[in-house]
């Protein structure tokens, strides 16, 4: 009975270690964004990289929101103030309105990787994690060594679809090209766990 007491109680706090450690490698992916950003992996500051807030708009979002509006309606053509867009529509929390923004700045400009990732994240956001993985991929293809498309692919697969082969292939690939990822400790030992829970 104590022995069974005993196991019951070690499963209970395995749960409790893998929901915590599910939570750190997000926060973790939104970290590392912020500082891929500031280093200048991703290029432009992403989605990604300011996903840390968002809630009701400030008086600040709204009138950055109402001038690019104001200024697209005037120049339609202007791809970086539709991803500006895209990404203060998403920082407010209105992942409808930035996947919509980001799909138009990508009419005019297809091959942008960045713009592919965070319209990916976007759908994540929304529950559709299955196009999630795909705008990750398609930017994989245009540029395979895109540290955020590779990050958020792994993260999808694991905790989303639960494909953990896919999710572990993502990752292992994303070491290896950034062998000192800030978040790389993070990334090897969600890759350990993954790795000990598939042979059991």
């Amino acid at each position: 009975m104590a022995q069974r007491q005993r196991r019951a109680k070690k499963k209970n706090t395995s749960r409790s270690l893998l929901w915590v450690s599910h939570l750190l490698t997000f926060v973790m992916g939104a970290l590392t964004g912020i500082m891929i950003a500031q280093v200048g992996f991703g290029g432009q500051q992403t989605a990604s990289s300011t996903a840390s807030v968002f809630s009701q708009p400030s008086n600040d979002q709204a009138s950055i929101i109402q001038q690019l509006e104001s200024h697209i309606a005037h120049a339609p053509d202007d791809v970086d103030a539709r991803i500006r867009l895209g990404n203060a529509y998403y920082d407010t929390g209105n992942f409808q309105s930035a996947i919509i923004h980001y799909a138009q700045a990508l009419e005019l400009r297809p091959d942008n990787p960045d713009v592919i990732v965070d319209m990916g994240i976007a759908y994540r956001r929304i529950q559709r994690s299955d196009v999630a993985v795909e705008n990750f991929q398609k930017a994989l293809d245009i540029n395979p060594r895109h540290v955020n498309a590779r990050y958020n692919l792994g993260l999808v697969l694991k905790l989303d679809m639960k494909d953990i082969p896919r999710a572990i292939a993502a990752w292992d690939t994303l070491l290896l090209f950034y062998p000192n990822y800030p978040a790389a400790a993070s990334v090897q030992a969600q890759l350990l766990q993954m790795r000990t829970g598939q042979n059991q």
